[in-house]
């Protein structure tokens, strides 16, 4: 039932991504994949915006993990004077199976993304994201992630990086459990 879920949503990810996607993102760490699909949505007053659709994957674990969301961000240019900075504020709608527990979460957050004009080809990236109990459901009572990479765009519009991540659950009945923690490389297509 589980991979028959995760090829499911893999699927729908992938024919999204495919049809509209501005950005693809995947990475792999030690015993984890993500992937993301990212676009931008109509102009909203004088700012952007954007969708993001995307999976996480944790197959080797006990209890195994499967994360899957989709968030809407505002974005625009956070004003930094010495350097290109891109911010984005919204939320994010999570579904997570952990095999005994399920549920999920909306959570609020944003991300911010830096380019020095010397070295616009390097980037430095930075995201969180929190739901407290009022915003989780089932058996979710909260829901922690944070993270960021470095990246060098290899060719205009592909990216090579290095990043961390750090996703907690707090759960109803079991207490918390850091759900993904650790180091990926990935590979990030601007279209």
């Amino acid at each position: 039932m589980k991979l028959r879920v995760l090829c499911s949503a893999l699927a729908a990810l992938m024919m999204t991504g495919t049809a509209a996607a501005a950005v693809v993102d995947v990475n792999l760490g030690d015993d984890s994949f993500s992937g993301k699909f990212s676009g931008p949505l109509p102009k909203m007053g004088g700012s952007g915006a954007q969708y993001d659709l995307g999976v996480l994957v944790r197959p080797d674990d006990d209890p195994d993990l499967l994360q899957v969301y989709g968030g809407f961000l505002l974005t625009g240019d956070a004003g930094a004077r010495d350097f290109d900075l891109a911010a984005g504020l919204g939320g994010r709608l999570i579904y997570i199976d952990r095999d005994v527990v399920d549920g999920g979460v909306f959570a609020l957050g944003g991300q911010l993304e830096a380019r020095l004009p010397q070295a616009n080809r390097v980037s430095f990236s930075a995201y969180g994201y929190y739901a407290p109990s009022i915003t989780s459901f089932a058996d979710f009572d909260g829901y922690t992630e944070i993270g960021g990479d470095i990246g060098y765009e290899v060719i205009r519009g592909g990216s090579i990086y290095i990043g961390g991540r750090y996703i907690r659950h707090d759960y109803d009945q079991f207490g918390k459990d850091a759900a993904d923690n650790g180091m990926h490389v990935g590979l990030r297509l601007k279209f």
